[in-house]
């Protein structure tokens, strides 16, 4: 037997098992730092964190800002036409499965923990100067929410990449890897280790918005277990977490159709019944209000909320939270853009932004409007706001839990979602790491398994954490380095879709739309 298969390795080159055993190492460097000395782990990170945020936060708002403009040109110009894998290629998902995969990959349990936590935090440390004077901290702090993960968080980091991802891996038939995004600069042969230090620090930053969203999940469900159900070891989280493994190793073997597919379909329906019974089940008509008011902030302010930075205040409140937030996107958006290019196969750019942005911001404007409404209402946002101030935001969430009606039945739904939300991410993930690795779009089992296996590990070595906010510093400090590549992603895609359309779609005589280079001598003839 070949030494290397037990890996997924077999008839693999040193630059894939490169890639492989590098992340591999980084991760595990990471997990054994993080289990044996958690409170230095705590230090470092929280201290990364604090100088990315207060000397790039500007930055990661501007450049959002501009990814929005990009991915509307990419979609609402003739750019949008053009089909992901080529002209020939149909959709292999229908409609619903494809929107559930998009939506749960792309999201996680955030939608529960900053649901509850953002509102929550901004009301008890409001902004230095309102952005919106007269409006109500309430409604401010669900606004807030809106702008952060509804629109224009939706647009900015996902798509891009995706469109990105999908144009050069998929309908150029370029090398399966982040790093063909640069093809169009460079050469590959001349710069191959260019190449392959992208690819590794790529890795890593998924691996980065990994142990974000996955701490912020273990952290979350370890508290309910504890607070709602009275579960106050941390053996039963970590038996839980070794169910869910198991189920997702389950996963693994089934693949992409059999396993993500259903995982997704089944979080995606919980979640909408969770949201219906919350409805009924909470203070509905301060719900209604308070989400029509927020609604009308939102939207009639939403420059104004994207690019506050309260400059004269001497404080770091909107990059602690919008500079933050794109940080999130940006990393995260690494592994989502290409997973949503990899499931988008056969879509046009235009139907992948409905997909992506369109359809997302309507169900997360509606789950963040009941999710904020419950806990912002006058009978809970005392005791909640009580358990955030002396605890964290797991703690606001099941207390908010716990003052509910049939609150049991609401914390065990919650606590299903989340378990479902981990798979979905966890079994993307892995094959999206796996599939980048390799260089291939189907990946084998084994390689993906060896993943899989330490990104749950790391999901338990979160819970050994001391402090909930060591899971925000991840994120803005992977994404950073990033940001830089998604300026090139914005022009390579642009070029390789001006490319497309012109070999596919241009009529005769009609000329380039927005031409960056001199037209040749066919283009002035018609060609």
């Amino acid at each position: 037997m070949d030494r290397w298969e037990p890996f997924g390795l077999e008839g693999t080159d040193r630059e894939t098992k490169g890639f492989f055993f590098g992340t591999i190492t980084a991760l595990a460097a990471l997990i054994v730092v993080g289990l044996l000395y958690p409170s230095l782990l705590e230090t470092t990170l929280n201290t990364a964190f604090d100088w990315v945020l207060f000397n790039f936060g500007w930055w990661f708002m501007l450049l959002g800002a501009v990814l929005v403009v990009f991915t509307f040109f990419m979609a609402f110009s003739r750019y949008g036409r053009i089909r992901i894998g080529g002209e020939d290629v149909e959709p292999e998902f229908d409609t619903f499965s494809w929107i559930a995969m998009v939506f749960t990959v792309g999201f996680g349990s955030s939608i529960i923990v900053w649901g509850v936590g953002e509102p929550i935090s901004i009301v008890t440390e409001p902004p230095p100067s309102s952005p919106v004077p007269g409006a109500s901290i309430e409604s401010l702090a669900l606004a807030f929410m809106f702008l952060h993960e509804s629109f224009p968080g939706m647009a900015m980091w996902y798509l891009p990449f995706a469109i990105g991802f999908g144009l050069m891996a998929y309908t150029d038939g370029d090398d399966y890897r982040i790093s063909s995004i640069m093809s169009v600069l460079l050469d590959r042969e001349r710069y191959g280790w260019l190449f392959w230090l992208v690819d590794l620090a790529a890795l890593i930053a998924i691996v980065g918005g990994l142990a974000t969203t996955l701490g912020f999940t273990a952290q979350q469900l370890a508290t309910i277990l504890s607070d709602v159900f009275g579960a106050e070891t941390n053996l039963i989280t970590y038996g839980l977490f070794a169910l869910i493994g198991l189920v997702f190793l389950a996963d693994v073997w089934l693949g992409l159709h059999a396993g993500i597919r259903n995982a997704a379909r089944f979080t995606f329906v919980l979640m909408l019944l969770t949201s219906g019974l919350l409805l009924v089940l909470g203070p509905t008509l301060f719900i209604l209000n308070l989400t029509l008011d927020a609604t009308g902030i939102w939207l009639n302010n939403l420059p104004r909320l994207a690019l506050y930075t309260a400059p004269t205040e001497g404080a770091q409140w909107p990059q602690s939270w919008t500079s933050f937030w794109w940080a999130w996107w940006a990393a995260w958006g690494l592994f989502v853009g290409s997973f949503v290019a990899r499931v988008s196969k056969g879509r046009t750019i235009r139907e992948t932004f409905l997909a992506l942005v369109a359809a997302p911001t309507l169900l997360t404007w509606m789950q963040h409007g009941i999710i904020g409404g419950w806990v912002l209402a006058p009978e809970y946002i005392g005791p909640v706001s009580e358990a955030f101030v002396e605890e964290d935001i797991p703690a606001a969430v099941a207390t908010a839990i716990t003052l509910t009606p049939f609150g049991n039945l609401l914390g065990v739904m919650i606590v299903l979602i989340m378990a479902g939300y981990v798979l979905t991410t966890l079994d993307s993930a892995v094959y999206m790491l796996s599939a980048i690795t390799l260089g291939e779009e189907d990946p084998n089992a084994r390689n993906r398994a060896w993943w899989g296996a330490l990104l749950t590990v790391l999901g338990i070595m979160t819970l050994n954490l001391p402090a909930f906010s060591a899971m925000e510093a991840f994120s803005p400090v992977m994404a950073l380095p990033f940001t830089l590549f998604f300026v090139v992603l914005i022009y390579t895609s642009y070029v390789t879709a001006r490319r497309h359309y012109r070999e596919e779609y241009r009529e005769p005589g009609e000329r380039p739309f927005l031409a960056i280079s001199r037209p040749s001598k066919d283009d002035e003839e018609g060609g």
